[in-house]
């Protein structure tokens, strides 16, 4: 398999194709500790290069804290203790034959959270722009840095990469993407300045090239730079492809090993952080562009971690490295299960952004929604039974079927019951949809893995009280899942979105819909796609439907689709 094959970024070798994502982990540090990166920092990654991971991207690293006082309290290379850190993480990483690459940025600018700026502190970026998340508060407009200012964090770059080389990173890669501060400087639609770092597009690229132009001074010329930049942030005003294929040739001149493609910005984030609606290998054709006007390697993201598909880019010539993030925060094994031919042993990813997204953004570990231990590797580990015990999970959708491996795996002699004839609850209803073809997946996993354990399974077994105490096992689990709430009418027109998703159609042409949360919204796209006319009716007299959905990514590509469906009517304050 091409996946498997060892390969090049500049003098680096990589023993395989894969490369994990650089993520934030800010609940997985310990600001406790001298090194912020602790010891669950290393085990978190260190499960991904024993899993057989190539090479790891850490999270974004601060060259500076000059300008953004936050960055006083993430990690930066500016650290004694956090560049020891690294020097540990390597040798962690180097011993499964996993290279590392430390993620370099120039910080937030325009898009740094309003709760981390200290009072009476001025935001910073490439010109005067609003805060993306508060943009009619202007106290927290962010002011143009000077043109000293500029130089002074341009050249941090040498420094910061001069100091990850000494500690035994194999590379670093340049935080140019997302509308990130880096890229604020590369995009006309931020950057207005009138100095040699603004103007034309040539002038824009500027701090790009004194940034690379230091680290070649002080890391050296033969230490490889990966550049992360977007070919379109899909956004009115923002960088368009023509000037992104551009941008790839001067990069290419001033020396930089491989670049990493993607697209978006924080406007536009189901791009950067593409949700479960978005198709596997989103962004590999904007890859492939820029592979046809470079000789660099190119390395590629955006829902990848299907292995046919995966293999595909590359069999294709349409990039040379598969970046995957999420996919392997579910399945940490995700490389040693494609070499041994144990694929369909893969843990798939949902798309949903809960635990990697928003549970490190609330403070807690980056974790993974069905994969719990992600981000608790060094706490919740399975601790096997010193006696046997039975266990009885009642239900067998997807937290009974994980209940029942919990057990299986730590030596209790497990039995299910199940009330229908096939596992996996109601994640057959959330399936039925075409886009969401991931939580099909998933229960193809659960259903294999039920199949691999020593798990007794009893199908079509309604339990009752009498039944769960006559059966007298140990401990008892009950995994019966959620009922939908009925209607407060009923007639032969009325049916509930379960029915709907259990293959009950809706007689004649023309649908109301009373609630537009997710799942109102989800079958309203589904039955548009049968040629209904759907209207939706919200709740809430708002602008913003789908409120119950955690994740924005999900959410504002939901109400997108919605928006581009020209069956679908949204009316508001309705019920």
């Amino acid at each position: 398999m091409k996946l498997l094959e060892p390969g090049r970024i500049g003098n680096v070798e990589l023993k395989n194709r894969i490369i994990m994502a650089p993520m934030g982990i800010r609940g997985t540090c310990d600001p406790g500790t001298e090194d912020y990166w602790g010891e669950r920092v290393r085990a978190y990654y260190e499960a991904r290069a024993k899993g057989g991971t190539g090479m790891i991207t850490t999270e974004m690293v601060f060259v500076s804290k000059a300008l953004e006082p936050c960055a006083k309290e993430l990690f930066s290379m500016e650290n004694d203790k956090h560049q020891a850190a690294v020097r540990k993480l390597a040798e962690t990483l180097h011993s499964y034959d996993c290279r590392l690459s430390v993620q370099l940025t120039a910080g937030f600018g325009r898009v740094v959270p309003p709760f981390i700026v200290p009072d009476d502190v001025k935001p910073v970026s490439a010109s005067e722009n609003t805060n993306y998340y508060v943009p009619d508060y202007p106290d927290l407009n962010s002011r143009a840095v000077t043109t000293e200012e500029a130089e002074a964090l341009a050249r941090s770059f040498g420094y910061s990469a001069m100091r990850c080389r000494e500690a035994g990173a194999d590379c670093v890669e340049l935080h140019g993407h997302e509308g990130y501060f880096m890229d604020q400087f590369m995009t006309g639609l931020w950057n207005r300045r009138e100095d040699r770092y603004g103007g034309s597009r040539e002038k824009r690229l500027t701090f790009a090239r004194e940034a690379i132009g230091a680290i070649k001074r002080e890391a050296g010329d033969d230490f490889p730079i990966i550049y992360r930049f977007g070919i379109t942030h899909y956004l009115e005003g923002g960088r368009e492809e023509e000037e992104s294929l551009w941008i790839a040739g001067e990069l290419e001149k001033m020396g930089v090993a491989a670049l990493h493609v993607d697209a978006g910005c924080y406007e536009t984030g189901w791009w950067p952080h593409p949700p479960q609606y978005q198709p596997p290998g989103c962004m590999v054709d904007l890859a492939a562009k820029v592979k046809k006007v470079s000789t660099l390697p190119i390395l590629t993201v955006g829902r990848l971690q299907y292995p046919d598909v995966a293999e595909k880019v590359l069999a294709d010539g349409k990039a040379d490295f598969i970046v995957i993030g999420r996919g392997l925060l579910a399945d940490p094994e995700w490389v040693n299960k494609v070499q041994s031919g144990r694929t369909s042993e893969i843990r798939p990813c949902i798309g949903c952004h809960e635990g990697c997204l928003w549970q490190m953004i609330g403070g807690e570990p980056t974790s993974c929604s069905l994969n719990p231990p992600c981000g608790h590797e060094t706490e919740w580990q399975l601790v096997p039974l010193k006696e046997k015990r039975s266990l009885l999970v009642v239900g067998g959708g997807p937290g009974g079927i994980e209940a029942a491996r919990v057990g299986a795996e730590r030596g209790f002699a497990v039995t299910l019951w199940e009330a229908s004839d096939r596992l996996g609850g109601n994640l057959w209803l959330a399936a039925k949809p075409d886009f969401k073809h991931d939580i099909a997946d998933y229960i193809t996993y659960l259903t294999n893995l039920v199949k691999g354990l020593p798990i007794d399974v009893v199908y079509n077994k309604k339990a009752t009280a009498d039944d769960i105490q006559n059966f007298g096992a140990d401990y008892v689990i009950i995994a019966t899942g959620a009922h939908m709430e009925p209607p407060t009418f009923d007639g032969e027109n009325v049916l509930t979105t379960f029915q709907v998703m259990s293959g009950m159609q809706p007689q004649g042409d023309k649908i109301l819909i009373m609630g537009a949360g997710v799942i109102g919204c989800e079958t309203a796209v589904y039955l548009a796609g049968q040629g209904k006319q759907v209207d939706l009716c919200a709740r809430m007299d708002a602008d913003d439907l789908d409120m119950d959905t955690i994740d924005h990514n999900n959410r504002f590509m939901l109400l997108k689709i919605l928006k581009d469906t020209p069956n679908i009517t949204v009316h508001r304050g309705a019920i």
